[in-house]
């Protein structure tokens, strides 16, 4: 499950570069590119975050270095972040290579395989139980969760280069504390956003959008390229407008060295995304499995 929403993110040390752009030459820092990212997504003092949510078209890779195998998916992703009082909720349809659902309001989390006739449904309330809480058993959902402050979760740095074949910020991100599933993370960082931050020129988001309730139905979404270069070469793209969003990529690395990178494009951001959005009806014809509780963490 690490592999599939891990998704997303970005100050110890202040290594200064210069922007490609040739329009204007702005110095911009390490903890520039930090604060792009946190002040996003950090509640301010209203309590809300200038992301509270967002949807995107996904496409993702995965390196299985044992297996020397490489496997390719692309979809459709709906994230609601966690505040003082909701937990985490999040949508992921898949279109390739095969479809499937994972969908999460906090509490249930269903798996849904429609070729299998098949929905695993599993009780991830302890991971949003306070007491129960285990940063480094929930990893992933502690990354995705903490966002506003990846400062104080990881140590870092500009990874090697600092800049991709389009000038965005790279960042390489290492645990403070040993994390099961995580090794390092790499972010690629809007540079737009990262210069509209140290500018003050333009807010780092639009104002909210219409609401546009998500599809309940699997179905093939016409494939477009990415407008967007990917940390590694030979990702496949989607096109098309998005809102102000800094993230353009992430790459998780667990301990054995394998990587699951996923890109996204055509961000709408603050559409209001209810509870609904993220709950799942079980079909009648499918087949319900919970997983043993042997195997629950404890």
């Amino acid at each position: 499950m690490t592999h599939r929403i891990a998704l997303f993110i970005g100050m110890l040390f202040s290594c200064m570069v210069t922007t490609s752009q040739a329009a204007q030459q702005i110095k911009v820092g390490l903890n520039d590119v930090i604060a792009t990212v946190e002040k996003s997504f950090k509640a301010g003092s209203n309590g809300q975050a200038p992301i509270g949510d967002f949807t995107a078209d996904f496409a993702q890779r995965t390196l299985m270095t044992k297996e020397n195998r490489e496997m390719r998916g692309d979809g459709v992703v709906s994230v609601r972040l966690a505040t003082a009082n909701l937990p985490l909720m999040f949508r992921f349809q898949y279109y390739r290579p095969y479809q499937q659902e994972i969908v999460s309001d906090g509490r249930s989390l269903w798996i849904f395989h429609p070729e299998n006739r098949e929905v695993i449904l599993s009780d991830v309330s302890f991971i949003y139980n306070r007491s129960g809480f285990n940063p480094d058993r929930d990893s992933a959902v502690n990354f995705l969760q903490g966002l506003g402050r990846i400062s104080k979760d990881f140590q870092i740095n500009f990874a090697s280069g600092m800049l991709d074949g389009a000038g965005n910020y790279v960042l390489e991100l290492n645990p403070r504390r040993s994390m099961l599933n995580t090794r390092r993370i790499l972010l690629v960082v809007s540079r737009d956003s990262v210069l509209s931050y140290v500018t003050g020129a333009t807010p780092l988001t639009n104002g909210p959008a219409p609401a546009s309730p998500n599809s309940r139905t699997l179905s093939p979404a016409p494939r477009t390229p990415f407008s967007t270069p990917a940390p590694f070469a030979g990702m496949p793209a989607f096109g098309g407008t998005s809102d102000p969003f800094p993230l353009l990529s992430s790459t998780v690395e667990d301990q054995e060295g394998n990587s699951t990178t996923m890109e996204f494009a055509n961000v709408k951001i603050n559409s209001r995304l209810a509870d609904s959005d993220f709950s799942f009806i079980i079909p009648p014809w499918a087949q319900v499995v919970r997983p043993s509780e042997r195997n629950q963490p404890r």
